[in-house]
């Protein structure tokens, strides 16, 4: 009994669980060898800044569009047959993909996969608490978050080394499996969704209403849509601090992307596979800052490691620009995206832990939306920085301001958190621990 009380204890005891994280692991890990083969061909196809910058702008359009009606779609529908239809939309899209992956046929699949898992993606993040209990959502995430970073190099060093050989179609429709596998993945998880509390299979708890909280009760029909995602943020004194610092960290970082490949390739001089092989540093560092995230046990902790995560982020990204050769780069890149994943990984705990099952589904929906309008202004100045300064003054310039976002942010969360607990301190029967 000594040796099973752990694994007991753990999300993998939980059938739904390891069936949704593998699933979603392989799927992430065809998802990079499209990605990474997709900019490459644009890049060899003499695109530009501008014209990745473009491609990656196509991607976040349609998150922004449906941010109002997909929040509404994952917490109303069967969470099964939405996610069984988005794994099945994408896998056609990339199928097409690897039959014919000129320019053009690059810029529309990625958009019908990306309105795909703009709905996916809420539906994904609401079910998960659900399978596993709000007890555990800290530990899910960061499993979540750990399995990405082991899966996503595997897939883009793939890509890239396809692209090297000529073969990317077999990337694609490798890609294109994966999506089956994870509508199959869909199809056999137990636990559902249907826009009211339901049971939790598989010993996972039924999430409880914290006090305030009125988890159990249906949303309220006028109470829809993407405003209502932000209504439910603003009324939280930890959260509304910290996201509406991270959309300013999006706009102010992410500009970054479209140019990276610039940067690996033109002034560290990398080849393509190196350029795959730079997602095998950053899923070492997913790693790390997924371990670190998942030993943090409470909002207060996770709050504070959350800044502490995304400005550090910011700073390594100065050291990034000014890297000497690729791999320098590729350490800095390590401990860059370990930071970035404890802020990701805290910031995600968070938002489950301190919204009401009924609500997730919106309040997902609507923050993502907002990041990806952060996006995409992101990437128009990341294109035109590039084009302006070159590749290391972007990176430079985009980590300062990012590390200084969020060192304003720290304080104004900081105050939050005391006020939250002297307020909590002062309420009638509580006993401080």
């Amino acid at each position: 009994m000594i040796v099973k009380r752990p694994f007991h204890n753990s999300i993998w005891a939980i059938r739904d669980a390891r069936i949704a994280l593998v699933a979603r692991a392989l799927s992430t890990a065809g998802t990079s060898v499209t990605s990474i083969a997709a900019i490459l061909l644009l890049y060899n196809g003499g695109v530009g800044a501008l014209g990745v910058a473009a491609f990656l702008a196509a991607l976040v359009i349609p998150a922004i569009a449906t941010m109002g009606i997909a929040g509404r779609v994952a917490d109303t529908m069967d969470s099964r047959v939405v996610l069984v239809a988005a794994s099945l939309l994408q896998a056609a899209a990339v199928t097409a993909l690897g039959f014919e992956h000129g320019t053009a046929m690059i810029f529309v699949s990625g958009v019908v996969i990306s309105f795909a898992q703009a709905f996916a993606q809420p539906t994904w993040s609401a079910l998960i608490p659900r399978i596993v209990g709000d007890e555990r959502i800290g530990k899910a995430v960061s499993w979540q978050q750990g399995l990405a970073a082991v899966a996503s190099p595997i897939g883009a060093g793939l890509g890239g080394l396809l692209v090297t050989l000529d073969d990317v179609a077999w990337g694609f429709w490798a890609d294109a499996a994966t999506y089956l596998m994870l509508a199959a993945a869909a199809m056999l998880i137990r636990t559902r969704r249907r826009g009211a509390l339901a049971p939790v299979t598989d010993g996972a708890l039924a999430p409880v209403a914290d006090e305030g909280r009125d988890a159990a009760s249906p949303a309220d029909p006028a109470d829809t849509g993407w405003i209502a995602g932000l209504r439910i943020i603003a009324r939280d004194r930890i959260l509304f601090p910290l996201f509406s610092a991270i959309i300013v960290f999006v706009v102010l970082v992410e500009g970054v992307n479209p140019v990276e490949v610039f940067l690996v390739r033109d002034a560290l001089g990398a080849t393509n596979w190196q350029y795959g092989l730079s997602e095998f540093f950053a899923g070492a560092g997913g790693i790390i800052g997924a371990a670190i995230a998942g030993r943090l046990a409470t909002d207060t902790q996770r709050g504070r490691a959350a800044v502490i995560g995304f400005g550090g982020a910011g700073l390594l990204l100065v050291v990034m620009g000014v890297a000497p050769n690729f791999w320098m780069y590729g350490v800095v890149l390590t401990l860059m995206v370990a930071a970035f994943g404890i802020g990701n990984a805290t910031t995600g705990a968070l938002l489950m832990s301190r919204t009401s099952d009924a609500q997730r589904g919106r309040v997902s929906a609507a923050l993502n939306g907002l990041a990806r309008t952060g996006s995409l202004i992101a990437l128009g100045l990341g294109g035109v920085a590039n084009a302006l300064l070159g590749a290391r003054p972007t990176f430079v310039v985009a980590g300062i301001a990012g590390a200084v976002a969020m060192a304003v942010a720290g304080v104004a969360i900081l105050r939050a958190q005391r006020a939250e607990a002297s307020a909590l301190a002062a309420t009638p029967g509580h006993h401080g621990r």
